[in-house]
């Protein structure tokens, strides 16, 4: 089944979200104006016809005084007089008087208006019904007035829809601009970091999470931390970099280039290290080593040390294009039973020494690719996400290759660290 006519249903929900805004605060606004217009227009009608059925009934009863002295005498023509002086003085259209029976004593006027009103009052003779007076007065130019009334403050309640569109539009658009920004912030690269129009693909709120969703969040989680002294002994991978290019560099670059270099270098590691939870430190002249210790939702220690070292690789590979210097980097991982220790406990850190010489000798052969030692192709991370190969330096195996999901997340994580580097370099 074709899922685009469910979205037909909706299409408030594609609109951008300061239109949204405006919608629903103009809508809101209008149905609550028109409530209350509707309202007014019921009380005032109310009020109208009660003032109109008070005029009315007063106007018969002055009529009904003014011909009670000429029926008593039979002066019907004193009546009609009283009639006509009556109609072209007052509002009425129309003035009627009839006896007890029914029977027309007088009638004066024409009923010229669309919406005529009758009204009546009886006649007494000394106390006692004579007849009756009846009046028509034509109410049109009430009703129009009535009319005029509330189209005018329909008109009104259009106006502060209006308004209140405009306000909630300006405000939506505020809101939704940081949203944009927001969602273009975490971009990966490849995507359009422009603000986009989302009238045909969904509102601010709708691209921020798309934009989360592309994150690789399985290995951007919060670094796991326990209590220092226990980190102190567990198994730690250890990753070895030999900094070959900054060897030749050091004697060559002014102090404002090298700190440059040395700086770029920082970015490259550091960046890769902290998708893994890894602890960079110096601990060589021209040696750096990335320990990894405990669990975490990306892998084993050694599976994180060969994942960091591969994104250290493809992130030197990609600035080498951009500089007109060399950014060879010699790596090695290997694995310790302790960890780096600390200023409290510096038995582990002791114990790590040997290590750290080995991966100094290996490296120092300047491999060109990432070598992994024996126990650390044991590992069962290793073994299962990674391909690698036998070497001739004393049984190393170098990294060939990832598997396909764990290369897709290598690469996604590559994007996000060198967008990062260009933009603290535009800076």
């Amino acid at each position: 089944m074709d899922p685009k006519p469910f979205f037909v249903k909706n299409p408030i929900r594609n609109l951008n979200l300061s239109q949204q805004f405006a919608v629903v605060a103009s809508g809101l606004c209008l149905a609550i104006s028109l409530a209350l217009v509707a309202l007014a227009a019921t009380s005032s009608r109310h009020m109208q016809l009660a003032q109109q059925e008070s005029y009315g009934a007063t106007l018969a009863q002055q009529i009904s005084r003014r011909v009670t002295t000429a029926l008593e005498s039979g002066d019907l023509l004193s009546v009609k007089a009283s009639l006509q002086h009556f109609v072209a003085t007052s509002s009425a259209e129309e003035v009627a008087i009839f006896d007890i029976e029914g029977n027309a004593l007088g009638r004066t006027g024409d009923i010229l208006g669309q919406n005529p009103q009758h009204y009546s009052a009886p006649v007494t003779i000394e106390g006692d019904v004579a007849g009756e007076v009846i009046i028509t007065i034509s109410v049109d130019n009430a009703l129009a007035a009535h009319r005029r009334f509330v189209f005018t403050l329909a008109g009104l309640a259009i106006l502060l829809s209006l308004a209140a569109y405009g306000a909630a539009l300006h405000l939506g658009q505020r809101f939704s601009s940081r949203l944009a920004r927001l969602a273009n912030s975490i971009a990966l690269e490849g995507e359009d970091d422009s603000t986009p129009s989302t009238g045909a693909t969904g509102n601010e709120i709708d691209l921020l999470a798309t934009r989360i969703d592309a994150l690789p969040m399985d290995l951007l989680r919060a670094r796991t931390t326990g209590a220092s002294r226990e980190e102190n002994y567990q198994k730690t991978a250890v990753l070895y970099l030999q900094l070959n290019s900054l060897v030749n560099y050091v004697d060559t670059l002014d102090q404002h280039s090298l700190h440059r270099y040395t700086d770029r270098l920082h970015q490259v590691i550091y960046g890769a290290a902290g998708f893994y939870a890894g602890e960079l430190q110096v601990v060589r002249q021209f040696g750096l080593a990335v320990y990894f210790s405990g669990s975490s939702s990306a892998g084993s220690p050694s599976f994180r040390a060969a994942s960091c070292a591969w994104l250290v690789k493809e992130l030197s590979r990609e600035l080498e294009k951009q500089l007109p210097l060399s950014m060879s980097i010699g790596m090695a991982i290997s694995q310790s039973e302790l960890g780096v220790g600390d200023e409290s406990d510096i038995y582990p850190g002791l114990y790590l020494q040997h290590t750290l010489d080995e991966l100094q000798a290996i490296c120092a052969s300047k491999p060109p690719n990432i070598l992994l030692a024996p126990g650390t192709c044991e590992d069962l991370d290793i073994a299962g996400r990674l391909e690698h190969q036998p070497t001739e330096l004393r049984d190393y195996e170098m990294l060939v290759n990832f598997e396909g999901p764990y290369k897709d997340l290598l690469e996604r994580q590559l994007r996000l660290i060198w967008k990062r580097m260009a933009e603290l370099s535009r800076q």
